[in-house]
């Protein structure tokens, strides 16, 4: 498979160093890179999705808003004259659906192999201009050094069009940002949407079975230099959800994306994210309760906010399923998980979580197979973004899960590469003056040390997630 060439600033890391380890280690990756020809990323595993569906063990009144979710998630957004519920888009936003992001291998999974954004330029005669990242995954683009009015660095999301031209959204005049200027001045780093399946089982796994997980194994986790840390809420809770933790549940991370990456205002955000003169062109907030929605014919799902309609769409769909292991021997991806395990991977994507007892009861005391600790780790100065979220420093990110990871097409939080071995090696990093190494290093170097036949087994097992 090709790699897709990184098109964010990425941090040289220091040259090795000349003692006797940074020999070994330099060895060490010399020797992966003759192997790396014959390694190889088998590819998006084929098959049934194995995610994207409703839960098959919720109550017959939970599976009636499967309808009225899915028609939400998959709903296109204009700016005015929609009929309602589909208003509000804009006055800066980076796409008009839910499912454009989020649609491999289906409907709330992640980027699909033709980016759509492009085809939203000048739709409905937008004059925006061509932005040359988006080209493979979907990015959200962030300057991270630029200052804002309050002479703080702004690191915040910048939606990728703006509404200025098009009919139903006549007297708005704004600009897009200045991407060509910020890329130049290497003041732009890029996001990829993270697949939401499974995502109503994380949100209530124990912030203590998290905690408990984190201290276990200690002695062997420091001694590869894994550390990992929770972000915190206000409230005490371990939060879990995003690149960097940020979000805590499933419903103020939905309405904080319809806000970001479509304009949409709801109960949550009820102001626009830009508020121009002449281009606040709905009564806020855009998308509230729906009060109209009364009577014995009409359904109680239609009472609620978009925002709750696709935060309930998302809280119902099924864990994640493997799929079969490629080339159709079992076998390699039974040692594959071995390799995983002993190598130390397991240490930080955690294979499972058991969820407690549920007010959706088909939903409590399930075992799930994450991957994934919902910790943050430093990744080292090659993979920093410089976005501080909380506890989220500069170059730490959370775990992502690795469920449904054998259908994903684009890695790491940039998408700079589509090879998962690609992937694995990125995890590598030394320090620098600003950032330390990254947690995975030891790591890297045992996958490193492995056989060819363990390497190539490896791969398989998560391709068959």
């Amino acid at each position: 498979m090709t790699q897709l060439k990184h098109r964010s600033k990425k941090y040289e890391c220091p040259p090795a160093s000349t003692t006797r380890l940074g020999l070994i280690v330099a060895m060490v990756l010399g020797s992966s890179l003759l192997l790396r020809a014959q390694v190889t990323d088998p590819g998006v595993r084929g098959g049934p999705a194995g995610a994207g569906g409703f839960q098959t063990t919720i109550t017959t009144e939970e599976q009636l808003s499967e309808p009225s979710g899915t028609a939400q998630f998959n709903q296109v957004y204009v700016v005015t004259k929609g009929v309602p519920g589909t208003n509000g888009l804009g006055p800066r936003f980076s796409s008009n659906s839910c499912v454009s992001c989020h649609a491999q291998p289906a409907p709330g999974g992640s980027s699909p192999f033709t980016n759509p954004l492009p085809a939203l330029q000048n739709l409905d005669g937008a004059t925006n201009g061509p932005v040359s990242f988006e080209t493979g995954p979907i990015l959200i683009p962030r300057f991270p050094y630029q200052v804002n009015n309050l002479n703080l660095p702004d690191g915040l999301i910048h939606p990728v069009w703006v509404v200025t031209g098009r009919s139903d959204a006549k007297g708005c005049n704004i600009q897009q940002p200045a991407f060509s200027t910020a890329q130049s001045e290497n003041d732009i780093v890029f996001r990829q949407p993270l697949p939401v399946f499974g995502d109503g089982y994380i949100e209530f796994i124990q912030n203590a079975d998290i905690l408990g997980n984190m201290n276990a194994n200690l002695a062997l986790k420091q001694s590869l230099g894994i550390i990992g840390i929770p972000q915190i809420t206000d409230d005490g809770s371990v939060s879990r959800l995003g690149w960097k933790s940020q979000w805590r549940a499933i419903l103020p991370a939905v309405a904080a994306e319809q806000n970001l990456e479509m304009g949409v205002t709801s109960d949550f955000f009820p102001t626009e994210t830009d508020q121009t003169a002449g281009c606040i062109l709905n009564g806020l907030p855009e998308d509230p309760l729906n009060y109209t929605y009364v009577g014995v014919n009409n359904t109680p799902w239609n009472f609620l906010a978009a925002v709750e309609r696709d935060a309930d769409f998302i809280r119902f769909l099924s864990a994640p399923v493997p799929g079969s292991c490629p080339g159709g021997v079992q076998s390699s991806c039974t040692n594959g998980q071995t390799q995983f395990n002993n190598i130390g991977c397991v240490l930080c994507h955690t294979t499972s979580f058991t969820v407690p007892a549920g007010s959706i009861p088909s939903m409590g005391h399930t075992t799930i197979n994450i991957f994934s600790d919902l910790l943050l780790h430093h990744m080292g100065p090659c993979d920093a973004d410089n976005i501080v979220q909380g506890a989220a420093q500069g170059d730490m990110f959370r775990t992502p899960p690795l469920w449904n990871v054998g259908q994903r097409i684009w890695f790491m939080h940039d998408g700079r590469t589509n090879n998962i071995i690609s992937a694995i090696e990125d995890h590598f990093c030394t320090g620098n003056s600003q950032y330390p190494s990254s947690e995975a290093n030891a790591v890297v170097n045992a996958y490193n040390a492995l056989s060819q036949q363990n390497q190539q087994d490896l791969i398989n097992f998560l391709r068959s997630l």
